[in-house]
C-alpha cells in the first residue's frame, strides 16, 4: 500500500477542525519561491480559527471562501520570478562613487609647476665641467591606484561570499639559553592568509536594492606585517548606481637632509569601498 505524502498528512490533520459551513481547505501551488517566503505575510490576513501551513512549493490554506479569495490573489502578486542580480565591489586608493558613475578613471603621473632648486659648482674657472653637481628640487604627483575588483552574480534575498588571496610562509625566531653560555635558536614557520573579498546580501525594493554588505582587505606592507580593513553596514541604493561605503584615510611625512640634497616625503592612504548591484535578468 502506497504510503500518504507529507502534504496529505498535513491535510488529514486541517480536515477535522474545519466547520463545512464556514471554512474551506486549498492547496496553492508556488512556482518561484519557497512557500516559507509566503508565510509569514499571510499570517497577519487570518482570524484566529484560520490555519496555514507552508510545505516545499506548497501552500496549505484552511480559511473562509471570501478570506481564501484575497490570500490567494496575494500569493499570485508576490509570486514573481526571483531576480538575478550582478554584484560588483571595489576597494580603491583613488576611485569615488561620483567619479565611477560619471564614468570617469585615471592613473596621472605628473610634474607639478615651480620646479627650482640650487645649483652646486666645486669645480674652477678654467675646467668649469669638471667636478660639477647639479641639484634639482622636483616636485611629483603621482596617483597610482591600487585596485581591486570583485563581481559575483546572486539571486536576490541570497547570501553571496567570494574571497581571493594569497597564503604566505612568515617565519618566527626564538632565541634561547643554551649550553655552555651560548644561545640556542629556534625558528619556526607559519602560514599566514591575506586576502580581499566579500559578503552580501541583496534585496530589491522597486528600482532600489537593500543590502547587508561585508567587504574586507588584507595586504601585506612589506615588513612581514599584514594591514586589514574591513567594514559591515546596511545600505539602501539604486540599482546600477555606485555607492561609497566608506574607508580609512592615513597619511604621514618624512624629511632628511644631506650635504648636497634636501629630501622631503609624504604619504597618503585613502582606501575605499565602492558597491553597485545591477540587474542581469
Amino acid at each position: 500500500m502506497k504510503k500518504p505524502t507529507l502534504p496529505v498528512l498535513l491535510l488529514m490533520l486541517i480536515i477535522p477542525t474545519i466547520s463545512l459551513a464556514e471554512s474551506v481547505v486549498e492547496i496553492i501551488t508556488v512556482y518561484n519561491r519557497p512557500a516559507s517566503e509566503f508565510q509569514p505575510l499571510l499570517i497577519p490576513l487570518l482570524e484566529s480559527t484560520d490555519q496555514i501551513v507552508a510545505n516545499g512549493d506548497s501552500i496549505i490554506v484552511k480559511t473562509t471562501p471570501e478570506r481564501l479569495q484575497t490570500i490567494t490573489n496575494l500569493i499570485r502578486k508576490l509570486d514573481n520570478p526571483v531576480n538575478n542580480l550582478l554584484i560588483t565591489v571595489i576597494q580603491s586608493r583613488n576611485a569615488t562613487a561620483e567619479q565611477l558613475n560619471a564614468g570617469i578613471g585615471f592613473d596621472i603621473d605628473t610634474p607639478l609647476p615651480n620646479a627650482s632648486g640650487p645649483r652646486y659648482n666645486v669645480g674652477n674657472d678654467r675646467n668649469p665641467l669638471q667636478g660639477r653637481i647639479y641639484g634639482q628640487n622636483s616636485k611629483i604627483n603621482s596617483t597610482h591606484d591600487n585596485q581591486n575588483t570583485q563581481t559575483i552574480r546572486t539571486l536576490e534575498g541570497e547570501t553571496a561570499h567570494i574571497k581571493v588571496g594569497n597564503t604566505y610562509p612568515i617565519t618566527n625566531y626564538q632565541v634561547n639559553p643554551g649550553g655552555y653560555g651560548y644561545p640556542a635558536v629556534t625558528q619556526s614557520t607559519q602560514l599566514v592568509e591575506a586576502s580581499t573579498g566579500f559578503e552580501v546580501t541583496p534585496r530589491l525594493v522597486g528600482q532600489q536594492v537593500v543590502m547587508d554588505v561585508s567587504p574586507w582587505s588584507d595586504r601585506f606592507n612589506g615588513q612581514g606585517q599584514i594591514q586589514s580593513q574591513e567594514a559591515q553596514t546596511t545600505i539602501r541604493a539604486n540599482l546600477g548606481e555606485w555607492v561609497d561605503l566608506g574607508g580609512v584615510d592615513e597619511s604621514g611625512q618624512s624629511a632628511g637632509n644631506t650635504t648636497f640634497s634636501y629630501n622631503r616625503q609624504s604619504r597618503q592612504n585613502n582606501l575605499h569601498i565602492l558597491v553597485k548591484v545591477d540587474l542581469v535578468n
